[in-house]
């Protein structure tokens, strides 16, 4: 009998669950799998890691599976015991909720899986390690890779997949240091936040879904001073609409993949394909051209339009939503030039209206603003420290922060500050190229490393450290898709 086929799985995430789950599915033979996670956020990752049950997911439970082809997965698991039932609150009734459970819950689900996953593996006579230490260093070796940790030990695979999850907040102002009153990282809430004054006029950097997930801590610990919302645009996630089924008749991989044989796919035509797939379900574009023509709408009236607009019968938004899964194929068949000018001019309105916050979450956010205590504001230009606490400059007035806590987007180029050095070692031997974009070079397909054109054999990427090569790469539909085509590459003969 032969050597088993040794898998390196470097991050110990949801990416890493998907991966597991599929693994433990299919009827390969036995191989050995080694993961990686030096945290104590096994299996859940920095995004479901335990924290304030404010805290929701984004997308409604039956989104939110991990495993492939099993669209209700998750919510057997709820209904199994762990069904949580919200805060009866005037804002939380209206808006189904319960569809959208804590992240805490659902990292509970990922560690539960996980164990399923590793516990079927073994029972088909797989070997599962977990080595709880930092991966530094990896080159490809004649034997496949060669990884050392931190501590020094060497591990060698035949292949390896880097689940790197997303970096902290970029800390553009370079505002962290040793004196009080910066919060670089605001996550877990419970404990980030926890020693603000309830009357500190706090400034949170971002406007985005973590911006979201701090007001509403804050409003939950119960924070009695102003909260300011800060960013270039302002633009915060739009408000998700009550979900409803549909299938995709036009904008499928097949129909770009179609398309593509005839040289590629430019912005043009995918926009045309979107138009026909709103004219078979009986939709005009004019809902989706006033959402982007609205963007710079005041953000409080823009929340309340869109609150109105949650029982809407048009689909144009919903339908747009699910392109989602789609778009990791529809990238890569773009010209350069269009996807430069769709991540330049775009990239935030597509990523309010596809990535878009709970609808009870708005209602929380919308009621902080009617109050005059939230207030969100365009054209952040500087944050510095002062004597008695932050000034913090946009284009139109100055204010006074006592706290500033960092909501950012991650730095631009998509690698978490503690994987550098790993990826640096990858770049320098060769196995791995950076993209332009952001991230490293991945091939669609595969999602194997592209270094001057060529595939590498034993190494591949999954989530966001692949943005450039791929497009919204977070979302965990698109993690379970790519997940389970690694998983085809990982255990072919």
């Amino acid at each position: 009998m032969g050597r088993m086929r040794r898998i390196a799985v470097v991050g110990g995430g949801g990416g890493a669950v998907c991966l597991l789950d599929a693994l433990s599915r299919t009827s390969a033979p036995p191989a050995a799998v080694t993961v990686f996670e030096p945290s104590d956020r096994l299996w859940r990752g920095r995004p479901y890691q335990r924290d304030a049950d404010c805290i929701l997911v984004n997308l409604p439970s039956r989104a939110m599976s991990v495993r492939s082809g099993d669209r209700d997965h998750f919510d057997r698991w709820l209904s199994r015991g762990h069904r949580w039932q919200p805060e009866a609150t005037e804002d939380a009734d209206p808006f189904n909720a319960a569809a959208f459970p804590p992240r805490t819950l659902f990292g509970d689900y990922l560690e539960s899986v996980a164990h399923d996953g590793v516990d079927r593996l073994r029972d088909r006579g797989w070997s599962v390690h977990v080595v709880r230490e930092r991966v530094v260093h990896a080159a490809p070796s004649a034997a496949g890779a060669t990884l050392t940790t931190e501590r020094g030990t060497e591990h060698r695979a035949d292949r390896v997949v880097l689940c790197l999850g997303a970096g902290t907040p970029y800390d553009g102002f370079r505002l962290d240091g040793p004196e009080p009153g910066f919060v670089p990282d605001p996550y877990p809430v419970s404990k980030a936040l926890a020693g603000i004054d309830p009357q500190a006029t706090v400034a949170v950097l971002g406007t985005g879904l973590t911006a979201v997930d701090v007001s509403l801590a804050l409003r939950a610990g119960g924070h009695e001073g102003p909260v300011f919302l800060l960013s270039r645009n302002g633009v915060l996630p739009a408000v998700r609409q009550r979900p409803v089924a549909h299938t995709m008749r036009h904008f499928t991989p097949d129909r770009f993949h179609t398309l593509s044989r005839r040289g590629q796919v430019g912005l043009t035509q995918v926009v045309q394909v979107l138009h026909d797939e709103l004219a078979a379900a009986g939709q005009h574009p004019a809902e989706l051209e006033t959402e982007f023509a609205l963007l710079r709408e005041d953000p409080t009236r823009r929340l309340r339009r869109q609150l109105d607009l949650y029982d809407a019968q048009t689909l144009g938004l919903r339908i747009l939503q699910h392109t989602l899964p789609v778009a990791v194929d529809v990238w890569p068949l773009m010209p350069d030039r269009d996807r430069a000018g769709l991540l330049r001019d775009h990239y935030r309105a597509l990523h309010s209206l596809c990535c878009p916050m709970p609808p009870s979450s708005a209602a929380r956010l919308l009621a902080m603003s009617e109050a005059g205590q939230l207030r969100i504001m365009d054209g952040l230009q500087e944050v510095g420290r002062t004597r008695q606490g932050f000034g913090v400059a946009t284009q139109d007035r100055r204010l006074h922060a006592d706290v500033v806590v960092n909501a950012t987007s991650v730095a631009p180029h998509r690698v978490p500050t503690a994987a550098a050095p790993l990826v640096q070692s990858l770049v320098t031997a060769s196995a791995a190229s950076v993209h332009p974009h952001g991230g490293l070079h991945v091939a669609r397909e595969t999602s194997q490393f592209v270094v001057d054109g060529r595939t590498q054999e034993c190494f591949y990427a999954l989530g966001d450290v692949t943005f450039g090569s791929l497009f919204i790469t977070a979302a965990m539909p698109v993690i379970v898709k790519l997940a389970q085509e690694i998983t085809r590459e990982l255990v072919k003969p």
